[in-house]
């Protein structure tokens, strides 16, 4: 066989045609008198939710719906459905878990537009014993192992034990672990389909890592150990089966692992082509093949109390309203971070109150309406409270833990972003309503997108509550730190801040090597700025002292013994430093001997850049010639630009500091710009003496220079 393969690989859930089977034919010509419908089919049952279905006007036998129950406890009690025209449906959960919506699979046969859906009876089950309608997915933990045969695949997913989650997809088409990040996964499709004749079925899998798929319990198709779904799209994995006519089902697991390598990542990705039957060529098994038996889906409109019907007390124990929740939007810092984004989220309070509907979030934040749309500063299970009043009169309230989370599926398709609205929300908010774990999230968001704004809006609220954080969100607040403290040395005083509340955070007594390592990084991140910005050795040679250097990695060694030699600098040992950047530059030879020329050049073009206002170029070309070769801070060409850089960026403080550690460095080429600069820098900033002394030398040692003709004209008499 020779064929051609196009592969669309959509991610997500999608919606896809449907062909409902035709209705029976009616076994009498005359139609029965209907038996009158009862408005509340069960008395026993304090409450119900009403569904309607949506789509075409003649719905699939099987329909589904989530469900989000005020109280968790009718979730372990028998729940009963019934049609609008009195029929009885059995039903299951397919899934239900803390905090989430519950996932409920009713018989949907009798064609009615509208289910009740009731709870808390002590009603017996009328169960649902096989959908046999559209395809379930399942997830649970993997082990990360290549998988190589079925029984190998069936034996690990029977000793996975943690389950993701389970729904209603599409069909077996599936882009990114809707579920969860995209870690060790393994995953289970089953699919129902109709064949009308004898048919001779082909099916091809297309997978990342390995696929098994099944029909009716045998294998077909597999495509074992670890791979890309390239080598799959022209269907080089593939089988065939006989089938008769019925229904039969289709399998299939999948067994993924993440490459650990970030530039190979791939994310979960399985689907099918077919042939066969009523698929006379090569087809992807998407949505809209209509391959898979058809299922429904229903949605709630409505939420009622039995204590509704006149003469009855079973509401009372039921909750007055129905929180409903749905996501809304997010702003993540990564496609395999689960606790840290900002999720908003749309609320609904079912029924409509009469009054007014208020709500109170576990983050400090109210809001009024029937429907509301509220931005989370975290993932994680969530506390929402909703109270109805009419005036004064109480109408009632409900609580509810709901589990807030990122769309899984999004994260595969759309690359982390911190998305405007949710900025402008959370910065029209007080920080200090805040708890400690909202605002180290928040932090995070923040310091991965470089927004200094959102820093210096939390920053007092954070340095406040710094203490209650956990350990593993203190890494976030090193990273937003260290970004303050380079980014703009006008807030140097807010990074300094930071900071130092992190350096007070981490214990000296008994701490963990994490926290050896986040106090570490803090103190010489802390240490660098401090250098950089004030006159205080002191207090910076005290946090070197206090940095465990073993606990440093990668770069930040060599971060280290620069700032070592930064100091001896700043203290005016010029020789010392000297010493200690020669020893981390290196002498060059042979080939090395061009990167001086190197250095040189790109020395010039941060010159050029700094010329055409572009700071960030020119504060990048500066640090990577001083990180490959330290003792070009003490070259003219270099520590002039850097001077000039500081000057126009307007930090005086610290253009007029790099210029006094200049003075026994720069003794010839470039003396008279550096007395001219410090001239200026001294007398702005009222160092009279200093500006006085260096205008003395300026104009005595170098008297036909351009800065003195300049310092001339610009200090006449003071000279």
């Amino acid at each position: 066989m020779t064929a051609t393969w196009v592969c669309l690989l959509l991610f997500g859930p999608m919606a896809w045609a449907q062909t409902p089977p035709s209705p029976p034919s009616p076994t009498s010509t005359t139609a029965p008198t209907p038996a009158p419908v009862p408005e509340w089919a069960i008395s026993s049952a304090p409450a119900r939710f009403v569904v309607d279905q949506e789509g075409p006007d003649k719905p699939a036998p099987v329909s589904w719906v989530t469900l989000c129950v005020p109280d968790l406890d009718w979730l372990t009690l028998p729940i009963r459905v019934f049609a609008d025209n009195g029929t009885a449906a059995g039903c299951d959960l397919l899934w239900t878990a803390p905090g989430e919506p519950a996932t409920l699979l009713f018989d949907s046969s009798s064609g009615a537009k509208r289910y009740k859906i009731y709870f808390g009876s002590n009603w017996p089950a009328l169960h649902l014993d096989n959908p046999k309608s559209g395809v379930i997915l399942e997830s649970r933990a993997g082990d990360g192992k290549p998988m190589y045969d079925l029984t190998g695949m069936l034996q690990a997913w029977n000793h996975s034990t943690t389950v993701y989650g389970r729904g209603i997809v599409g069909s077996i088409f599936e882009g990114g672990h809707r579920f969860g990040p995209q870690a060790n996964i393994f995953e289970h499709f089953q699919g129902w389909f109709d064949v009308a004749a004898p048919e001779h079925l082909q099916l091809a899998a297309i997978s990342n890592d390995a696929s098994f798929v099944l029909i009716d319990g045998k294998e077909v198709v597999e495509w074992p150990g670890l791979h890309g779904f390239h080598e799959g799209l022209q269907g080089q994995h593939q089988g065939a089966v006989d089938l008769t006519p019925g229904v039969h089902l289709l399998e299939c697991y999948n067994a993924y692992a993440p490459d650990p390598n970030p530039d190979r990542h791939h994310p979960l990705l399985c689907c099918l082509a077919a042939m066969g039957g009523a698929l006379p060529q090569w087809t992807m098994l998407m949505p809209s093949a209509g391959f898979f038996r058809p299922i429904s889906h229903a949605h709630v409109v409505d939420y009622q109390l039995e204590s509704s019907t006149p003469g009855t007390e079973a509401g009372a124990r039921a909750p007055a309203y129905a929180i409903e929740w749905l996501f809304n939007g997010q702003s993540v810092i990564g496609p395999d971070v689960p606790d840290i984004g900002l999720i908003s989220t749309q609320l609904t309070c079912r029924p409509q109150p009469t009054g007014t509907a208020t709500w109170t979030f576990d983050d400090g934040t109210t809001a009024q309406g029937a429907v509301v749309q509220h931005l989370f500063p975290r993932p994680g299970m969530r506390t929402v409270r909703l109270s109805a009043t009419d005036g004064t009169k109480d109408l009632g309230s409900v609580v509810r833990t709901i589990s807030i989370h990122p769309n899984w599926t999004q994260l595969t398709t759309y690359p982390p972003q911190l998305t405007p609205a949710h900025l402008t929300d959370l910065m029209n908010r007080d920080p200090a309503t805040f708890s400690a774990s909202d605002l180290a999230g928040c932090v995070a968001v923040f310091g991965v997108f470089k927004n200094s704004d959102g820093l210096l809006k939390i920053l007092p609220a954070v340095c406040a509550g710094m203490k209650g954080m956990n350990d593993a969100d203190l890494p976030y607040v090193k990273t937003a730190g260290v970004y303050l403290a380079n980014e703009d040395l006008l807030h140097f005083s807010e990074a300094g801040q930071l900071l130092r509340a992190l350096v007070d955070r981490c214990p000296t007594d008994a701490p963990s090597p994490q926290l050896i390592t986040i106090g570490s990084e803090a103190r010489l991140a802390l240490a660098q700025l401090t250098l950089k910005t004030s006159d205080h050795a002191d207090e910076v040679k005290m946090l070197l002292d206090g940095v465990d250097v073993q606990a440093l990695t990668g770069d930040e060694h060599r971060a280290f013994d620069i700032l070592r030699a930064d100091l001896a600098l700043a203290t005016g040992d010029v020789a010392g430093a000297k010493k200690q950047y020669q020893n981390l530059t290196g002498e060059p030879s042979g080939p090395d001997a061009r990167s001086s020329v190197r250095r040189t050049a790109r020395i010039g073009q941060a010159r050029a850049f700094l010329d055409r206002k572009d700071f960030e170029a020119t504060e990048n070309a500066l640090t990577e010639v001083a990180w490959q070769a330290p003792i070009e801070k003490m070259s003219p060409d270099w520590a002039l630009t850097r001077l000039r850089l500081y000057q126009e960026q307007g930090l005086p403080g610290a253009a007029y500091l790099w210029a006094t550690r200049l003075l026994p460095v720069i003794t010839e080429s470039g003396r008279s710009e550096l007395l001219f600069r410090l001239i200026d820098l001294a007398f702005t900033q009222g160092h009279d003496d200093v500006a006085k002394k260096a205008l003395a030398e300026l104009l005595q040692k170098h008297p036909y220079s351009e800065e003195a003709a300049k310092a001339k004209e610009k200090w006449p008499g003071k000279g």
